[in-house]
């Protein structure tokens, strides 16, 4: 019997930059395509449910918490033992759901759903959100599997191995600075000036938060506010001009608020940052895989407004990289989203495009 409705599975797990752009995937099909059935999978780790609660999805949860590619030998024996049971709790979803396709997010959760699908012959495509492909989507090239990467470039693979869609980002709610500023939930006026948003990432970053506020202690950021979430237990002041919050897992009021942004170099934060329109120090985190978020900077400032620092460049170019992203704000229009928008069509088009 023909079924009314198209179903895909969406798999994404680890950190926010997977889980992003799986839920902005899934809330726009949801928006454009409501006639499409979705079922929503990720591990086990409790900053991933928290993610996706806070979304207000309820996925499936694999017994599966980190890759069995890392870590010591003990780790890597537990987390090989995981992905069976995960592998087997993929096949019972597949056979219950029976999606007409799968799309996954890559990371350590993918292992598992890839065996399961080839397993119950389920068509089964890879999203990569870095420039540079993890071992993952590797792995998937070298079966065969259907590609769609993030950035133009995604090496090592070939451009014959992958289709370029860009990476989905969630829609955020359009609110004034003044009125973020307010959400924010700061005790004081809107203070004017150029306000510098800080993203460290999902884990945050303690680092890049005491350099910041060392930072912001020298003359020519007398006239500046940085914002800093995902460092403290609660909303605070570091110094007069530094304010320090806690995790956000909806960043719309932090994107309307900033007239510059301090990023990370994950490939779902850098698109929104780009989407957004919003000039970007980035700064590549230098122990992710394969230095993956140095290629994603690269990448980023090709196409966007942006300039990449590390520790090893020096305080004195930190300070004049962000003097020159304050100058260049002032010049420059906020993107309308409409990036975002096309981003989700690439993907839904390459997607049933067979």
């Amino acid at each position: 019997m023909a079924r009314d409705k198209t179903r895909l599975l969406l798999a994404a797990g680890g950190t926010g930059g997977h889980i992003w752009p799986a839920i902005a995937f899934g809330a726009w099909i949801k928006r454009h395509h409501p006639e499409c059935e979705l079922s929503y999978v990720c591990g086990a780790r409790p900053m991933e449910l928290e993610m996706y609660s806070s979304a207000g999805i309820s996925p499936l949860v694999l017994p599966v918490d980190g890759s069995p590619l890392s870590g010591r030998l003990a780790v890597k024996c537990g987390r090989a033992k995981q992905i069976f049971s995960a592998y087997r709790s993929a096949r019972e979803e597949i056979s219950r759901f029976r999606p007409d396709a799968a799309l996954l997010f890559g990371g350590y959760l993918s292992f598992p759903l890839i065996a399961a699908c080839k397993r119950s012959r389920v068509r089964c495509a890879m999203h990569e959100q870095n420039a540079r492909a993890g071992k993952v989507t590797r792995l998937a090239a070298k079966l065969g599997m259907e590609i769609y990467s993030g950035w133009r470039d995604c090496l090592p693979l070939s451009q014959k191995k992958y289709l370029y869609t860009g990476v989905p980002v969630r829609n955020f709610t359009r609110l004034s600075q003044r009125d973020a500023w307010q959400i924010l939930g700061f005790p004081e006026e809107f203070p004017g000036g150029t306000i510098a948003t800080v993203l460290t990432g999902s884990l945050g970053s303690g680092s890049i938060r005491d350099r910041i506020t060392e930072l912001a202690s020298k003359k020519n950021f007398s006239g500046w506010t940085f914002v800093v979430p995902a460092v403290a237990e609660e909303a605070r002041r570091a110094r007069e001009n530094v304010w320090l919050l806690p995790k956000m897992w909806d960043p719309s009021a932090l994107f309307a608020a900033a007239d510059v942004l301090i990023v990370r170099a994950g490939g779902s934060t850098l698109t929104e940052a780009a989407v957004s329109g919003i000039p970007s120090l980035v700064i590549p985190w230098k122990g992710a895989a394969d230095n993956h978020q140095y290629q994603n900077a690269l990448s980023f400032v090709s196409e966007s407004e942006g300039l990449i620092w590390s520790a090893e460049d020096g305080d004195d170019e930190l300070e004049s990289s962000l003097l020159r992203l304050g100058e260049i704000c002032a010049a420059k229009k906020r993107g309308d989203g409409a990036r975002g928008r096309t981003i989700c069509e690439n993907l839904w088009s390459a997607l049933w495009s067979r």
